[in-house]
This record gives structure tokens, C-alpha cells and sequence, in this order.
């Protein structure tokens, strides 16, 4: 049986291609000679970025996803993303204060990296739709994929493999190493009254699932 949203995931990669087209007209209009662009005021800078879009992801790019908030009943309520924002992405070992956990209980015996010392990361390619499946409270955070990454080869023949694009970073990536950040569309409001002054200090931009930029740093 197909998983939900799937079909979902790809028809927003269709719908991505288009956008591209989209964006490449509206760069040819604004690069035509005699075109001024007017300076906006800043209470109007993220009108004018919900306006705009971008292809999200491309064929080798790096993607992290998770939910907002733990899935445990009985975690505390983090809020995963304000987190990611201000320190990066760490492994739940190296998390001091323990707000870093995953959602699955996973033992990994006899491998030669601990399981918690790693950040699980995908590198967008065939298998990847899965792991891009559209619901409220997910959200995806895109990584430089020019950091170097570890491939479950490198992992040796007792390592537990759950994602088929799925490479690894040890310990933590920094917060400079984050390129954007994408919600559902839904969540788009909660997110920008919660967080705004974070992508602001992170410098990041943020979209929705289908590549309307919801925030965009100067």
C-alpha cells in the first residue's frame, strides 16, 4: 500500500519545475534595462517575499526533517525548530541539556559511531519522496550540501540503515552551515509570529512546501 501524501510529494516536485520556469521569467524582467526596483520599507518586506518562490530541492541536495514538536506524550514540549535555529543541528549525545531526542527507541549494537552521536540528514535524489511527505507540523531544514557527510557504506556491515537517501554528519552541523528552512503551509503564520526574530538572527530564509518565500533576510 502507498504511503500517504506521497503522490503528494510528487506532484509538489512537478509543481517545483514550474516554478522554476516561473522564477527564470521574473529574472529576465527585472535584469531588462530601464527597470528600477523600488526600496521597500521594512513592514513590507515580507509582503513582497510571499510573492516570490524557489525551487526547493535539487538531485545531491541535503535536507534534515522533523516535527516541530516531540511526538512522545510524555517528552517535554521543545520546540525543535527554535533550537535548530540557534545552535544548529546536534545529536541527541551531544545535546547537554538533553532537549535533543528522537521520536524512535533505536538500540545499535556492535556499529562503530554510537547511533545518538550522529544528525541524520537526506541527500535528495530517487528515494527521497518518502521522506518529503506534506503535513502540518513537519518541517524540512536545508544544509550546504558541500559539507562533508558519512554514507551508511562508511557505516560498516552492522549498521542499521531506516532511510534509503539517508547520510550522517557526527556530532553537530553548525547554524552556518543552514541554508532555509521550509513549513507546511499551514503552519506558515504560527511559525513567522514565533520565530521571525530567530530567522532573522539565523539569516536564513523561509518558505512553504511549495516554494513561496515567507521570509527573506536582507
Amino acid at each position: 500500500m502507498r504511503p500517504p501524501n506521497v503522490m503528494k510529494s510528487k506532484n509538489l516536485l512537478k509543481h517545483e519545475m514550474k516554478n522554476s520556469v516561473s522564477n527564470q521569467h521574473s529574472k529576465r524582467e527585472a535584469d531588462t534595462p530601464g527597470r528600477k526596483t523600488e526600496a521597500l520599507p521594512d513592514e513590507r518586506l515580507e509582503s513582497r517575499a510571499k510573492k516570490k518562490r524557489k525551487v526547493l530541492l535539487h538531485a545531491g541536495d541535503l535536507f534534515h526533517v522533523a516535527t516541530r514538536y516531540p511526538r512522545k506524550p510524555k517528552m517535554k514540549r521543545v520546540d525543535r525548530l527554535a533550537g535548530i535555529l540557534r545552535k544548529g543541528l546536534v545529536a541527541p549525545a551531544c545535546c547537554e541539556d538533553g532537549s535533543v531526542y528522537s521520536d524512535l527507541n533505536i538500540v545499535v549494537t556492535g556499529a562503530p559511531v554510537p547511533y545518538d552521536s550522529l544528525v541524520f540528514l537526506h541527500r535528495c535524489g530517487p528515494e527521497s519522496s518518502l521522506y518529503t511527505i506534506i503535513e502540518p507540523g513537519r518541517f524540512m531544514v536545508f544544509i550546504d550540501p558541500s559539507i562533508p557527510v558519512l554514507t551508511p557504506q562508511d557505516m560498516g556491515r552492522n549498521w542499521a540503515i531506516l532511510c534509503r537517501d539517508e547520510v550522517y554528519v557526527r556530532d553537530r552541523i553548525a547554524p552556518e552551515s543552514l541554508t532555509g528552512v521550509a513549513v507546511h503551509p499551514a503552519d506558515g503564520d504560527s511559525v513567522m509570529n514565533d520565530l521571525l526574530t530567530d530567522f532573522r538572527g539565523a539569516g536564513i530564509p523561509l518558505y512553504d512546501y511549495y516554494g513561496n518565500v515567507l521570509f527573506a533576510p536582507n
